[in-house]
């Protein structure tokens, strides 16, 4: 017995079956995706690689089929015609649905500072949205295996002129991601 009379838990395994694994923010997702690129000046499609990170900031009270979430999430790639660099750094909000114990779906909506790099670097401000298939193919929840998609519109801090496109800026990618504990 601890202080204030409170039952302390005598070996770690204790202390960590305590632990919320379905809260559980300890972990991340990486992935490698194709990708489409929105670069400036003009809009130019810009196809090209990406990587990307997501760390869970957030996860609500998971329930039979549905659990809410907030997310931090980043995308860095390349694109291949313009030879720019392209950044997306923000914060995804959203669900996640529960099909079974293996099938999920995951949906998330997005605001990003984003970044080109390279002969023309700008900067900007998008919003948009994500999804994935998420499969659970360990005794570990929190291992996963996703294929995801996202997309980002908005525009650069730059002018443009020439360019009718209000929103020039942003990316479509579609890859595949891993999420583990950590």
């Amino acid at each position: 017995v601890g202080c204030l009379g409170f039952a302390m838990p005598a070996r770690a395994d204790e202390v960590r079956a305590t632990v919320d694994l379905d809260r559980d923010t300890s972990r991340v997702q990486l992935g490698a995706a194709v990708a489409v690129f929105a670069s400036y000046p003009m809009s130019i499609e810009d196809p090209g690689g990406a990587l990307f990170a997501t760390r869970p900031l957030w996860l609500g009270e998971r329930y039979r089929f549905f659990q809410w979430a907030l997310d931090a999430h980043a995308l860095a790639g390349f694109g291949t015609y313009s030879h720019h660099g392209h950044v997306a750094l923000g914060a995804r909000a959203g669900f996640d649905l529960f099909f079974g114990s293996v099938f999920g779906l995951e949906l998330r909506f997005e605001g990003a500072g984003l970044a080109q790099l390279g002969p023309h670097t700008v900067g900007g401000f998008g919003i948009g949205g994500g999804s994935a298939y998420v499969f659970r193919l360990w005794d570990d929840d929190r291992k996963r295996l996703k294929l995801a998609m996202s997309f980002l519109v908005g525009g650069y801090f730059a002018r443009d002129p020439g360019n009718d496109l209000g929103a020039g800026a942003g990316r479509f990618s579609l890859g595949l991601g891993y999420e583990m504990p950590y």
